[in-house]
């Protein structure tokens, strides 16, 4: 069996980007939505990513592939972050045109998120499969909250034994160092491809934990 990738997501520093790149990582994610506690500036990303990439090169580890999450976003917001980026992550309202057509313009792979909270959440997954190279499942946020993501809530994996399509998907929502291998666990399907954590590897809202990213990405390997 391939060992599932791992996705770190929330990086806000060039200790935790390389970090994640050295353990093993295979996505890292910077955050450009302005409510969440893990927001970047396009420029702050870009400098994180020169540092991890010469630290990739003097440390001899592999580049992870690097993920911007959007909600929303302008093309503008898009162009500036993409020349840096090998995937846009959606997290917004995004529809699989819209996912098709941004993928296409800014040359980069598209994860489209795909919350969840009940079996029937699932089925909208489908819609996507040929507009998006990857899908997300994810905790669907509280009622109310001001973000789509990062609140550290897990959702019942077995709901999504209900998707039946061949697109690659992550596993996100709640994961932490202590759980990761059960969430892994239970996926059946053939497109299951990994897991995505945020708030399971910090000690606070957008703090990541060096030991905690470590030991997340050895119980999801192992």
């Amino acid at each position: 069996m391939t060992k599932p990738a791992v996705k770190i997501c929330g990086i806000t520093t060039p200790d935790a980007a390389i970090a994640a790149a050295a353990a093993g990582a295979d996505y890292l994610g910077f955050v450009f939505f302005r409510k969440s506690p893990r927001f970047l500036s396009t420029e702050d990303a870009a400098e994180i990513v020169v540092e991890l990439k010469q630290a990739s090169y003097e440390d001899g580890f592999e580049l992870p592939k690097l993920v911007g999450l959007f909600v929303d976003a302008g093309e503008k917001e898009l162009a500036e972050a993409a020349p840096f980026l090998t995937h846009f992550q959606f997290h917004g309202h995004e529809n699989p045109a819209r996912c098709d057509e941004m993928g296409a313009d800014f040359a980069v792979d598209v994860i489209k998120a795909i919350p969840v909270a009940a079996v029937g959440d699932i089925a909208p997954a489908d819609e996507y499969g040929d507009a998006a190279d990857l899908l997300l499942f994810d905790a669907k946020p509280p009622p109310g909250a001001a973000r789509p993501g990062g609140h550290g809530d897990p959702f019942d994996w077995s709901l999504i034994d209900a998707y039946k399509g061949e697109t690659p998907y992550l596993v996100a929502g709640g994961l932490n160092p202590d759980n990761v291998a059960a969430a892994i666990a239970a996926q059946k399907s053939a497109a299951f491809l990994g897991v995505d954590v945020s708030s399971g590897v910090e000690t606070a809202p957008g703090e990541k934990d060096l030991a905690m990213i470590k030991a997340f990405v050895s119980a999801a390997k192992n």
